[in-house]
C-alpha cells in the first residue's frame, strides 16, 4: 500500500539525483533522470544516468525539464513521483 510518505520519499530522490548533476554537470555527457522500482527491494529509485535512451514511459527524464533557474524543479519532481505511485 503506497503513502503520501512514499510519494514525498521519490520526490526528495529526484531532487537529490538533480542536485547531484547540477554539482558535476561535465561528469556527464548526456544526462538524464532514470526512475523505476527496485525489485529487489521493493523501493522507488531516481538516479542520474548517462547517454540512457528511452521516454518518460521508461521512466527516463532529459536533465534539462527538471532545472528551473539553475535550481531542482521541484513541481517537476513531484509530477514525476505523482505518476509513479499511486495513493490506495
Amino acid at each position: 500500500m503506497a503513502s503520501i510518505q512514499d510519494i514525498h520519499a521519490l520526490e526528495e530522490r529526484i531532487y537529490d539525483a538533480v542536485q547531484e548533476y547540477l554539482d558535476n554537470p561535465d561528469g556527464y555527457e548526456n544526462a538524464t533522470l532514470h526512475v523505476y522500482l527496485n525489485k529487489d527491494d521493493m523501493e522507488y529509485r531516481a538516479d542520474m544516468e548517462d547517454n540512457l535512451q528511452g521516454t518518460e514511459d521508461d521512466g527516463i527524464y532529459p536533465i534539462a525539464d527538471l532545472i528551473r533557474d539553475g535550481e531542482p524543479d521541484n513541481d517537476k519532481a513531484s509530477d514525476i513521483a505523482n505518476s509513479w505511485i499511486f495513493l490506495d
